[in-house]
């Protein structure tokens, strides 16, 4: 055993000392390091070869799979990626990169890769192609409206506590297609028992165009109902959107546009969405997002600033403050619209997490929001508090 080790050692310490390295010279070395395992020197001498210009299929793919040991996903597939430049069809690529998304939980490129594999890699990773029941989630969310001055009362004869409830259904429709379904209610009183109910459908289908580029497109239907004593005025409202959202290394930015309407509002948001992952143990992501809504010919700015962390090994726990008029604010991809009676100028709240298992998430939610009755320009502040489950099939 000394002697292959000692007669490895006389190969490659030349190869280190030449300046110029050659192809056959990084492939033979870097191919015994990936057979014993040393990681740190096969990642060392494929950097050096790189910068002399030394580039192929084997190398890239040594590399991430040395990445992918050390458990460094976005490296391994940064390397795999550039393996399929060399052969866009490899099979071993594919399975690597496939692995790693699992590893980062980017399900949506997982399967992308996955539906580039040939039927007997397949048949070994036992993927679906369709589920018509992928996932169900739950939501309640209770608001609870406070006074700012106590000589100025905010009786519930002017606003009530509204509620909103909401379930939702994840398909799979093929490797690369993902459909998103919800039905939702929302209920309050408002200006002395007059109430307002509003009863929302929402689908939204996500199709992986490229390796980390995903092409989303949703409809929202809104109907607006406002009974009083003697009248019923019912105000359906449409909200198309569209996004295009690309990921590289820990990097992912999203360009979104959307058009709210009914019979009294015209509302469209552009949205930019840059988010970040630190290489971290904690995982901490950090994504900053500026809207502009445009109604009639006035236009306004909304910022966003969010950032969650891996706090312990089964909690997620994220924080958020929105600045900006959120009056017909689209937010999380359409799944929600802000179009309450009552504009918010300022929210904030955090959000939890807990991964039960391998197909229960349960999530509470805490935000507070500064809302601004239109007629009078009282600001109050409203509490609001959400629970849920997510249960993957």
């Amino acid at each position: 055993m000394y002697k292959y080790l000692i007669g490895f050692l006389f190969f490659t310490i030349p190869i280190f000392s030449q300046p110029n390295l050659n192809t056959a010279q990084v492939d033979s070395v870097t191919y015994n390091f990936y057979l014993i395992g040393n990681w740190n020197e096969l990642i060392n001498l494929g950097k050096n070869a790189m910068k002399e210009g030394i580039d192929f299929k084997y190398l890239q793919q040594r590399m991430g799979y040395a990445y992918f040991v050390k458990g460094n996903y976005f490296a391994a597939i940064r390397h795999y990626q550039n393996a399929l430049f060399f052969d866009a069809d490899d099979p071993v690529s594919h399975t690597y990169l496939y692995y790693s998304a699992v590893n980062i939980n980017d399900e949506a490129m997982a399967r992308y890769h996955f539906s580039r594999l040939d039927a007997e890699n397949k048949a070994f990773l036992k993927v679906k192609k369709t589920r018509l029941v992928d996932a169900v989630d739950l939501e309640y969310n209770y608001k609870i409206n406070k006074d700012y001055a106590p000589n100025e009362a905010l009786t519930s004869d002017l606003r009530s506590n509204p509620y909103y409830k909401r379930i939702g259904l994840n398909s799979q429709l093929g490797y690369r297609f993902n459909l998103y379904q919800s039905y939702s209610t929302y209920s309050q009183l408002t200006d002395y028992f007059n109430q307002t109910i509003q009863n929302e459908y929402y689908v939204a289908g996500v199709y992986s165009l490229f390796n980390r580029t995903s092409l989303m497109g949703a409809y929202h239907y809104v109907g607006t109902t406002f009974n009083t004593e003697t009248d019923s005025l019912k105000t359906p409202g449409n909200l198309w959107f569209g996004k295009l959202t690309h990921s590289f290394n820990r990097f992912d930015i999203s360009l979104s546009q959307s058009q709210f309407t009914n019979e009294y509002i015209d509302s469209k948001q552009t949205g930019l969405e840059l988010g970040f992952l630190l290489p971290t143990k904690s995982k901490i992501y950090l994504k900053s997002s500026l809207y502009n809504i445009t109604e009639s010919d006035t236009s306004r700015l909304v910022f966003n600033q969010t950032i969650g962390a891996l706090i312990a090994r089964r909690f997620w726990l994220q924080g958020s403050v929105t600045l900006g008029n959120l009056n017909n604010f689209v937010d999380n991809n359409a799944l929600y619209l802000y179009n309450s009676m009552d504009h918010t100028t300022f929210r904030t709240g955090a959000s939890l997490f807990y991964y039960l298992g391998k197909h229960l998430t349960l999530f509470t939610n805490y935000s507070f929001d500064k809302k601004l009755i239109i007629d009078s320009q009282y600001i109050y502040k409203q509490h609001s508090i959400t629970g849920g489950i997510i249960w993957k099939i």
